[in-house]
């Protein structure tokens, strides 16, 4: 749908993914050539641009900051191919978490408004016509149940792409891992993040997150999970101060924390200490003093902590570095753009020489 009158459009990732020619279609019959100005591919949202120059007529947007269960939903898409089909519902769940496909999506809007393939990228309103959510069919088969990512968040990132094209990496300077039943009790939370590691210097820091505090919620949004909880914080425009609710010693609390930018070199750190290893650059009198037969300086492992996502994944000490995600990587330089950039993605591949054998090593980047 038309956010912006300029000819600025909002719709979900998977419904452009892999479009090598985008129209928009209007009720009046008109049709118009768009292009893809940005996407989030972790918030399944993209942002397109009609390739015409003048107003078109933008849907009247409201807010999902005061939702409340029970409320009228209507839906508006192309069910099946259906054009300008409507539904109507309730608003049944807030903040849902949901797992499909092998991806997983958070903060969720759910309704029993018919939200079916074709609906994706729709506008979900309220019973004033205003929208609250972007409709996602990410359950093709979730009878009378339907999911919208909510109208504030998708804006957010909206704007940002339009700025940008992209979303700014943030940098919070703190790790966390799901907190298990036994963790949960001793703390006194049901469900959250548990704090693991606090960086020096960084926002959290500044904030006064402590390794051992539990994150259970991010403004008004409850923390599940640590997937939850990075999703949360990942599309926050930077310099943005976000209030974290935490419990230490089974008491709540409330913590600011601002949205300070990733920079390359932070991101390689970011990437060492979660993967638990770190790459120092040889030159080549260096490496061929280890065996390998180059003319120029290379990447190599430096060093492997034990017990580590690296040391499980059989990583060693000494191991060329090539590439990360195809992107030669020859100088620290090089690395670092390259973690900054699968970042992005959520995912690291690592080319690697060990001898005459080369391996590749995936990673997960939350």
């Amino acid at each position: 749908f038309v956010f912006d009158e300029r000819g600025f459009v909002l719709t979900n990732y998977h419904v452009v993914a892999r479009g090598t020619r985008i129209q928009v279609s209007f009720d009046d019959g008109s049709d118009y050539t768009a292009r893809v100005v940005g996407t989030d591919p972790g918030g399944d949202l993209a942002v397109l641009k009609i390739q015409k120059d003048r107003k078109f007529p933008a849907a009247p947007l409201g807010t999902s900051s005061d939702l409340m269960l029970g409320e009228p939903t209507i839906a508006i898409g192309n069910p099946f191919g259906l054009n300008q089909s409507v539904s109507m519902g309730v608003i049944s769940a807030l903040h849902r978490p949901v797992h499909a496909e092998g991806r997983s999506y958070y903060d969720f809007i759910q309704t029993d408004a018919s939200i079916n393939p074709g609906n994706s990228g729709g506008p979900l309103l309220n019973a004033d016509g205003n929208v609250i959510g972007v409709c996602s069919a990410v359950l093709a088969n979730g009878q009378g149940i339907g999911f919208a990512i909510p109208i504030d968040r998708a804006l957010r990132v909206a704007k940002e792409l339009q700025k940008s094209g992209a979303l700014a990496e943030v940098w919070w300077g703190f790790d966390a891992d799901s907190l298990d039943k036994e963790a949960a009790a001793a703390l006194g939370a049901k469900t959250g993040a548990l704090v693991t590691s606090v960086e020096d210097s960084s926002p959290a820091s500044a904030a006064g997150l402590r390794r051992g505090d539990a994150i259970v919620r991010v403004e008004s949004s409850p923390v599940h999970d640590a997937d939850e909880l990075r999703f949360l914080l990942r599309d926050v425009p930077l310099g943005t101060r976000v209030l974290l609710g935490v419990v230490r010693g089974k008491k709540d609390m409330e913590m600011g924390i601002s949205a300070s930018p990733l920079t390359a070199e932070r991101a390689q750190g970011v990437f060492e200490a979660r993967i638990g290893l770190t790459v120092a650059e040889l030159s080549a009198r260096e490496a061929r003093s280890a065996g390998y037969d180059v003319s120029k300086p290379v990447l190599a492992v430096h060093e492997v902590s034990r017990n580590s996502v690296a040391a499980r994944a059989g990583l060693r000490r000494g191991d060329l570095v090539l590439a990360v995600n195809s992107a030669e990587v020859d100088t620290m330089n090089d690395f670092q753009k390259a973690i900054a950039q699968a970042r992005k993605s959520g995912r690291a591949v690592l080319l690697v020489q060990r001898g005459y054998r080369l391996q590749e090593f995936q990673f997960d980047l939350g």
